[in-house]
């Protein structure tokens, strides 16, 4: 499995893990029929998310406010924590995780909501400069 399919399945976790709180990174795995390994982009993004949930929170909180980040689409939220996830702890460029994110929500979100998590993360990448 390429990395951009990896990458939307670490997107669906994500926005499953909003709904009901996924405590095995291997169970979440399997419940969907993936055979992954854990070295795989896919099974390393979601330790990565899960161990960092609450500092990307924070990161998120201090973008946009705790009042926004409650109101916002439970799938816009699951791509900013994917991306910001990318761009903080794992090794993946800002400008390939933010483009990404953008083509995600172009293909999940609202016609619009690609405009805002572009923004919101183009302001997290600057701070981080």
């Amino acid at each position: 499995m390429n990395r951009a399919k990896q990458r939307d399945w670490v997107f669906k976790i994500i926005f499953e893990n909003q709904i009901k709180n996924i405590d095995d990174i291997d169970q979440a795995i399997i419940n969907h029929d993936l055979d992954l390994k854990r070295d795989s982009f896919l099974f390393q993004s979601l330790k990565s998310y899960i161990d960092n949930f609450k500092n990307i929170e924070d990161i998120l909180i201090n973008q946009i406010g705790l009042s926004s980040l409650k109101r916002l689409a439970k799938v816009d939220r699951a791509i900013l924590f994917l991306s910001v996830n990318e761009m903080k702890y794992l090794d993946i460029p800002v400008s390939v995780s933010i483009n990404e994110a953008v083509n995600i929500s172009k293909k999940y979100s609202t016609s619009d909501g690609y405009k805002f998590i572009n923004s919101v993360l183009g302001k997290i990448a600057e701070k981080s400069n």
